[in-house]
């Protein structure tokens, strides 16, 4: 069983964060998040001394869950394509729940949280990218000679600018179908003749409304 403390900690946490995904960070102040967690300011304030504070620790665990998630998808032994594939569901679903002013708000006001979400672009989401280009190297989908080390800079470059409010502002983009293009763009930039036959026919459904 859980002691009182952890449990109250975590409910803040994961209330909070709903607000963030719902409402961006920025524009919910401590009293909303005392609020919305059904506690005073003074109890959320005996966890979490600022809201930096409480900003980090629910980036901490939102990239916890995401290394979870897609680790299990990795190691489900799909192909190279397959995993992109599968990558792209778990981001169209993410990408419905979270507010587009997000990623700016962390990196213009929260630089702690800002930073694990860069250590985790910088180990993990890299890491990822690299093993599924070699992946798809060797099995014939993905072109000899590429660069994998670029290419796994170009998709965290497509990433960040997908929320970058000054390139693709929510109201006038469809951030999913924006990542869609990218995802289905990226792809094409990598397959060989039978890598693009394989995609065409797997990613049917998921990317049919931008082709």
């Amino acid at each position: 069983m859980k002691a009182e403390g952890t449990e109250s900690m975590e409910k803040i946490i994961l209330k909070t964060e709903e607000l963030f995904m719902r409402y961006g960070i920025k524009s919910i102040t401590m009293d909303e998040v005392a609020r919305h967690c059904n506690m005073s300011k003074k109890t959320i304030y005996q966890y979490f001394p600022d809201k930096d504070t409480l900003v980090k620790s629910i980036m901490e665990k939102h990239m916890a869950e995401d290394v979870c998630q897609v680790g299990l998808l990795l190691g489900l032994g799909l192909s190279a394509l397959e995993e992109v594939l599968m990558i792209s569901e778990f981001m169209k679903k993410n990408i419905l729940q979270i507010h587009p002013s997000v990623l700016f708000d962390l990196k213009k006001y929260h630089s702690a949280a800002y930073e694990v979400f860069e250590n985790h672009r910088d180990s993990h989401f890299i890491k990822v990218v690299s093993e599924n280009l070699e992946k798809g190297i060797s099995e014939g989908v993905y072109r000899q000679g590429i660069d994998v080390r670029l290419f796994s800079r170009l998709r965290i470059i497509e990433v960040e600018a997908l929320f970058d409010r000054n390139i693709f502002h929510e109201s006038e983009w469809d951030i999913l179908r924006v990542q869609l293009f990218f995802i289905d763009h990226f792809v094409r930039g990598l397959v060989t003749s039978k890598g693009l036959k394989q995609w065409e026919t797997i990613s049917e459904n998921l990317f049919k409304e931008i082709r």
